[in-house]
């Protein structure tokens, strides 16, 4: 007999053994990896990059050394707009759906975005947690980029980020519906806004740096949520290139 939380269950248990390995194992060659090495192989044209996108894209590399500079208070809000900002209203048969600037499965967005902040205009330092329907803040502890060193495995990299955006998922909003596939769109949809906040960045003339790796229940504890049914899934620091930065990636 399955039980009705079945799907929660298989995705925790995925969720809380994956945690940052201790040791890693041997590297394997690029050359053997490749999948079809014998497979005919055709020459493709030169892609155009002589439009914005492109140049966004050629522009965007992980920045890992960031200026103590003053981030505009419009730059943080145009970043946590393309996110997930809302962008209207969409309707289908005879259901209306929120339309944002990132793709979710059913339209569900199982994904909050934590923003840590320091050297915002206008902004207190701290840690806030980002409303897309009333487009605001809830402030919710002191927390600066500086206080997420140790959690993010000591990567003091983001010592002078403005901004550290953190996403999380609230698993069961979309796995009412999909099931133990839902912790597959949550991973998706994390990684749809972070490309969004780091292409907007670019556009900003900022730098950004994804972060995948970190002590789950550290930065959990520091986001007040619980780690199971609520949990850190992916990180961006955004702030000025420092001229010393030499980000790849």
């Amino acid at each position: 007999m399955h039980k009705a939380n079945e799907p929660l269950e298989l995705a925790l248990l995925y969720h809380l053994n994956s945690p940052v390995p201790k040791s890693y194992v041997k590297p394997v060659a690029a050359t053997e990896m490749r999948y079809l090495p014998e497979a005919p192989f055709l020459e493709l044209p030169q892609a155009p990059r002589d439009n914005l996108l492109s140049e966004l894209l050629v522009r965007r590399s992980s920045v890992r050394a960031f200026e103590n500079t003053v981030m505009p208070l419009i730059s943080l809000v145009q970043l946590l707009d393309a996110g997930c900002g809302l962008n209207g209203l969409r309707q289908i048969d005879d259901h209306i759906y929120e339309g944002r600037n990132s793709p979710s499965a059913g339209g569900l967005y199982p994904i909050e975005i934590f923003v840590s902040t320091q050297a915002v205009e206008g902004l207190s330092a701290g840690l806030y947690h980002y409303e897309p329907r009333g487009h605001g803040l809830h402030r919710i502890n002191d927390a600066t980029p500086t206080d997420f060193i140790e959690p993010l495995l000591h990567q003091d990299d983001i010592a002078n980020a403005n901004a550290l955006f953190l996403f999380t998922s609230v698993f069961m909003r979309n796995m009412c519906k999909y099931g133990a596939r839902g912790y597959r769109f949550a991973l998706l949809e994390a990684g749809h806004q972070a490309e969004n906040i780091c292409l907007m960045a670019v556009q900003l003339g900022l730098g950004s740096l994804c972060i995948g790796g970190f002590y789950d229940m550290s930065v959990n504890a520091m986001l007040g949520i619980d780690g199971r049914h609520h949990a850190a899934l992916y990180c961006v620091a955004v702030g000025t290139c420092s001229g010393r930065d030499s980000g790849v990636m």
